[in-house]
């Protein structure tokens, strides 16, 4: 027994002693990849020395009054105090080598070393001089404290660097809540695309902890991006890194966030996606965006719910509110269990100054009110004034002149007002001024020199007023054509159906997979056949208009269907189906998560058709999915066997797809290899994945993805 309480002691003594010489040449040191490896286990083993030295402090502070002859007690309370001091010792040593990895925040990082130095030095000191310690309640019950108050200290240090800034006291830290915005005010960056990144990304890519050197903290270092590169390019097709790590499959280990972590939202990445796409503008505002954007509908939603949350009135009485409702005036909830009310006229001729007061019964509840074209007037401006809890009033074409703005003053909640079409005159608009939360002010046509209207903006920069669209010079962008055909795998010949809804629109296109032009290309008109595997491009054109973009479709001919499709390799467990999906004429779409795809990648695929009667065939095409950035790539070759008898097939043709040389929107592509007629029962496709992605992917060296959906013989 006591040898081995003397060995603990004796190693822990050892492991200090190369602890503060590493410490002390720490400059001259260079950690090999094996240490590194020794220095990951610091996450793990912590959790040893954090137990062990708690338990032994909390024994001394709560029986060292309690003296005991049982050696047994004794002999076990003392290898808890050697086991606490060795395993400290093993920690502080995994953490240095852990700290000499790159992405850690030199002062954060010092402060939490020697946090953990203390420690290790600390539990070898309370063996060394137990007994002594020990001897008087003071000090024994002073030394356990300061044990504590040192786990305590360099938890809170390593939780800020692994996961945030007072990762530890956050739970009785009073929370910084970011106030509730509306979608008038808010700015997308600031109020969506931030806490996005602050819930799912700074917890490894911050100041204390920069992983990959990315500090995504503020917009600078965000620009900036880290050792793999910038996060976004607009004009990628896939936007860049950022999005291409979050869209690489789950089990990949360069998708983003890692496995295990809160992963992001669809609604999040929709925001992210077309914040990047829109020039990702730190300044870029909800308002600027047109209502049926995906975009402003996902934010609309968002922030409605957030400030929803923030109301602490109640709920008015249903009974009430199903009174106030007329043929003229409708009341609703503006969310499922909001207490929030948006009230709105519709017929100016049946409106009256008293229907206004008969809201009074609800005026704690209402939010938003539209009283637009409504015959409102100045006097009437002190009702709804005393709507204490108004966001949105909207008062455009309504008969008010200014007179009764002071009134709505008292609307201390009022966010957006519009009075587009009034009276209200520059002089009167300044008293908007005074107005605490006032943020957006509509006034299209109304008495306003454009000169008059710009001194306003210019003393008033708190309040920003939409004066209208003007278009008269903007050039508008032609939709791309419409493809009609339902079918994409054809048994005979049928029709191409291009259509575009604008008149004059020429839509020109190609069959080989070329980009169309405005010259060269044939002009659509119909009766155009299709007949075979046929990659289409189809772009608008119209004078004084811009092009479309370029819409693009795969048409695949299927002569023979196999009568059997069975598998020779099988496929990703992922992504395993049934062998007649090769044979069903079902396209799978572009989301590969869909079910609709089979894939290959830690073997190549085999697949094997077998016809009941011998069949004369020339080609067979492979139908796949191409997703660059997911590392789904084409086959790096095809092969093509066949034969009357399963054991003799013969090789009929092979073909080697071109690869991609960069990374592109992800499509639909059918390869097709072509041989010289034979008669066979059974036909087996060979389709060999990429062994190693090319320099230039995000994933070079690792195995390429191979999805197919259908195989065509012809």
């Amino acid at each position: 027994m006591l040898r081995l309480k003397n060995s603990l002691f004796n190693i822990s003594l050892l492991l200090n002693c190369l602890l503060l010489f590493l410490l002390f040449f720490e400059n001259r040191i260079s950690v090999p990849l094996w240490l590194q490896v020794i220095g990951r286990t610091h996450p793990l083993v912590l959790h040893f020395p954090v137990v062990l030295v708690v338990m032994y402090a909390l024994l001394v502070l709560f029986f060292h009054a309690q003296k005991t002859k049982d050696d047994h007690n004794l002999y076990i309370a003392d290898l808890i105090l050697q086991l606490a001091a060795f395993t400290s010792a093993i920690t502080a040593l995994a953490g240095f080598f852990l700290s000499k990895e790159e992405g850690y925040d030199t002062d954060a990082l010092q402060w939490h070393k020697w946090s953990g130095v203390a420690i290790s030095l600390f539990m070898l000191l309370w063996c060394f001089f137990k007994n002594m310690l020990q001897a008087r309640k003071i000090t024994a019950f002073a030394t356990s404290i300061v044990a504590l108050v040192l786990i305590v200290i360099a938890g809170h240090q390593g939780a800020g660097i692994t996961h945030g800034e007072n990762f530890v006291l956050a739970p009785v830290t009073p929370e910084k809540k970011q106030a509730a915005v509306s979608v008038e005010e808010a700015e997308l960056y600031t109020h969506l695309v931030k806490p996005i990144l602050e819930a799912k990304c700074i917890s490894c890519h911050n100041s204390k902890k920069a992983k990959g050197e990315l500090v995504m903290e503020t917009e600078e270092p965000l620009l900036k991006g880290g050792k793999n590169g910038v996060l976004w390019d607009s004009t990628s097709a896939d936007l860049g890194l950022l999005l291409r790590r979050i869209h690489l499959p789950l089990e990949e280990k360069k998708h983003m966030p890692p496995q295990g972590k809160p992963q992001l939202t669809d609604d999040e990445i929709v925001i992210l996606r077309h914040w990047i796409k829109k020039g990702s503008d730190f300044k870029l505002r909800v308002a600027d965006l047109a209502t049926d954007d995906s975009l402003f509908v996902v934010a609309n939603n968002i922030l409605t719910a957030a400030e929803t949350a923030e109301y602490d009135f109640d709920e008015a009485d249903a009974a009430v509110v199903k009174d106030l409702n007329t043929v003229n005036r409708v009341v609703a909830a503006e969310a499922l269990e909001s207490p929030a009310l948006n009230v709105s006229f519709f017929n100016s001729k049946l409106f009256k100054a008293e229907q206004l007061a008969e809201l009074s019964k609800i005026k704690k509840q209402i939010v938003s009110l539209d009283l637009s074209q409504m015959p409102v007037k100045d006097v009437d401006m002190k009702i709804i004034g005393e709507f204490e809890n108004l966001r949105k009033l909207n008062l455009s074409f309504s008969a008010i002149t200014g007179a009764g703005l002071t009134e709505l003053k008292r609307l201390k909640f009022l966010r957006s007002l519009s009075i587009s079409g009034t009276k209200v005159t520059a002089e009167q608009l300044k008293q908007l001024q005074s107005f605490p939360q006032l943020k957006t002010v509509y006034t299209w046509n109304m008495p306003v020199a454009s000169a008059d209207m710009e001194k306003v903006k210019t003393q008033m920069k708190n309040i920003r007023f939409e004066t209208g669209f003007k278009g008269d010079t903007l050039i508008l962008k032609l939709s791309t054509p419409i493809v009609q055909n339902e079918e994409s795998i054809i048994t005979s010949p049928i029709p191409l159906k291009l259509k575009h809804y604008i008149n004059g629109t020429t839509i020109r296109f190609t069959k080989d997979g070329s980009d169309p032009d405005s010259l060269k290309s044939p002009v659509f008109k119909p009766g155009e056949m299709i007949d075979g595997n046929v990659f289409i491009k189809a772009k608008a054109y119209k004078p004084g208009w811009i092009s479309s973009d370029i819409i693009e479709v795969n048409f695949y001919r299927s002569t023979y269907k196999a009568d059997s499709v069975s598998f020779l390799l099988q496929p990703d467990p992922a992504y395993k189906g049934e062998g007649k999906m090769l044979s069903d004429h079902i396209k799978g779409e572009l989301n590969f998560r869909l079910g609709s795809w089979l894939a290959w990648r830690q073997t190549r695929m085999e697949a094997l058709l077998q016809f009941n009667k011998p069949t004369i065939v020339k080609s067979v095409t492979l139908s796949t999915l191409i997703d660059v950035a997911s590392y789904i790539m084409p086959p790096s070759s095809i092969e093509i066997w066949g034969g009357d008898d399963m054991k003799k097939m013969k090789l009929l043709g092979t073909l080697k797809p071109t690869q991609p040389t960069m990374l592109q929107p992800s499509s639909l592509r059918g390869y097709e290899c072509k041989f010289n007629p034979s008669t066979v029962k059974y036909i087996k496709i060979i389709g060999n994945t990429v062994s190693k992605l090319p320099a230039w992917h995000p994933g070079k060296g690792d195995k390429g993805w191979l999805f197919v959906d259908e195989v065509l013989v012809n």
